[in-house]
């Protein structure tokens, strides 16, 4: 027999009841057979084949019972690369087996078993926005010895699902990440007699391959937007913004929305902007849109009271005390959040997500961010070649578009930042900052030949809540931006930008 984490803790179990069983007058080579047994009773229960195929323009992958669903999804929904049976399931509950359910998301599946006490099946729903479609089969939720763990991985928002230990390898190879074995089946093969035709319709309507064109929204600083609420409770200007991006979610195809940093403007001892700034992000939230937050300057313990400096003699230590910005946006409640530079702080992250076909990372960073913090950033980046990157940081560009050569009071400048990250890494395709200034934007080259992109906006208005707008398409290479007032009703076209020469990542 193999040895497998099963085998494993099938004998420790045998180890630990041993001393128990001569007082039950039962033999441990009885309790040896009922433990091999009772796996062998669910893989004895898993006979139905689980066809598997994949959408080769979006990635999408498809899994189902039923060859009829098949033939659907390959004619009306462009899942034409069939790969035959990936695993055997059962078509019914059986005892010892737990519903795996499959879930949609803007056209990607993907299937996670209800497991017993595990909040996964839960969060997908609650938290990351997808839709339950129900049960399509019945798996193990644990290792068994006679059967097959289903591992799922994971690229950008696309997920595949496979039981063969070499397509696995292959889709590592391919810039995959491996989120490890979900469920357990039996291995491929014949058996069974035919699955008959689904009873249920077959796979409901989902998006046609995607066109390309997507957008993102930047919010700039809002430090004027947060000084009081209104009697009822709401914000004309930084809820204002949320709301209309939300509300605008599917005219513009919105998939990520970043704010450049200064999100309030000083802290008091009731936190009272940090409360109206909440408020406002969390509108996003519950509409379950992907938001990262840069932290700038007026957002640290090194302003203070009216927007000037706490203490000159300490300003290069208190940027980097991000404590109440931490305890009112938490890595905990951040939804998407991959990873960070410090357990537990939100200065510098990263996210992923998939949009017009290809595959995309958010890589926040702290305000003129620290050596170490960039040795960081560099690692996500090359841990992620299939990524096309986006930067988001407070300060980076100057009011006229240069980069900033200087820092205030941090560790490094903004031309250390480009020098040492920017420009070294080859799939680098944006920056967005804001800081100073009203907006700007310049395309670099990188030492890699690749095109960089990269806009400021800072604006601090007292009479509106401007948001920029940035249109991708990534089939023709082009960038479409404006500039939004939404409490105005306005669009400020002095500002608009159109660009062209963006090479994705494929």
């Amino acid at each position: 027999m193999k040895t497998t984490s099963t085998t494993i803790r099938s004998l420790a179990v045998v180890a630990v009841l041993t001393a128990l069983l001569p007082g039950l007058g039962v033999a441990p080579s009885a309790m040896a057979e009922t433990v091999a047994s009772d796996d062998t009773a669910l893989c004895a229960s898993m006979t139905t084949d689980i066809h598997q195929s994949v959408n080769p323009t979006t990635g999408a992958s498809l899994l189902t019972r039923w060859t009829g669903e098949i033939e659907s999804a390959a004619s009306r929904h462009g899942f034409t690369e069939r790969r035959g049976v990936a695993f055997k399931a059962s078509a019914t509950q059986q005892p010892g087996l737990v519903p795996v359910h499959r879930l949609v998301k803007k056209g990607q599946f993907v299937w996670i078993p209800d497991k017993p006490h595990s909040s996964e099946f839960a969060r997908a729903v609650t938290v990351y926005g997808y839709t339950d479609q129900g049960v399509n089969f019945y798996a193990a939720p644990h290792t068994i010895d006679c059967g097959a763990g289903v591992e799922v991985f994971r690229r950008g928002g696309t997920h595949r699902a496979t039981a063969d230990p070499g397509y696995g390898a292959a889709l590592l190879a391919d810039g995959w990440v491996a989120e490890g074995p979900k469920y357990w089946g039996t291995a491929a093969g014949p058996g069974g007699p035919p699955i008959p035709p689904p009873v249920t319709p077959p796979l409901p309507p989902q998006p046609g391959p995607e066109d390309g064109i997507f957008s993102i929204a930047v919010i700039p600083d809002t430090q004027q937007e947060v000084f009081a609420d209104r009697p009822d409770g709401t914000n004309s200007r930084f809820s204002g913004r949320t709301r209309w991006l939300v509300d605008n979610e599917d005219r513009y195809d919105l998939r990520y929305v970043v704010h450049s940093g200064d999100v309030v403007n000083w802290d008091t001892p009731d936190h009272a902007q940090y409360e109206v700034a909440r408020k406002g992000i969390r509108v996003l939230e519950d509409a379950r849109l992907e938001t990262s937050l840069a932290i700038g300057n007026h957002d640290t313990a090194a302003v203070g009271p009216g927007g000037s400096a706490a203490d000159h003699t300490r300003t290069r230590q208190l940027v980097r005390d991000t404590s109440t910005f931490n305890a009112y946006f938490p890595t905990t409640a951040n939804a998407g959040l991959e990873g960070t530079f410090e357990p537990g702080k939100i200065d510098n992250n990263f996210h992923t997500f998939e949009a017009g076909g290809v595959d995309w990372l958010v890589l926040t960073l702290e305000l003129w961010p620290r050596v170490e913090a960039v040795q960081w950033a560099r690692g996500v980046v090359a841990a992620h070649p299939r990524h096309n990157v986006i930067i988001n940081t407070h300060a980076y560009l100057t009011a006229d578009g240069s980069i900033a050569q200087n820092s205030d009071y941090g560790v490094s400048s903004p031309q250390y930042l480009y020098d040492n990250l920017v420009k070294v890494c080859p799939n680098i395709k944006m920056v967005f900052s804001g800081h100073v200034g009203q907006a700007a934007a310049r395309e670099d080259t990188g030492v890699n030949g690749n095109r960089i992109f990269s806009y400021l906006g800072a604006f601090h208005s007292n009479v509106t809540n401007p948001v920029r707008i940035l249109e991708i398409d990534t089939r023709a290479g082009t960038l479409k931006s404006a500039i939004h007032a939404p409490s105005l009703g306005a669009i400020w076209t002095q500002y608009d930008r159109s660009t062209s020469g963006l090479e994705v990542i494929r």
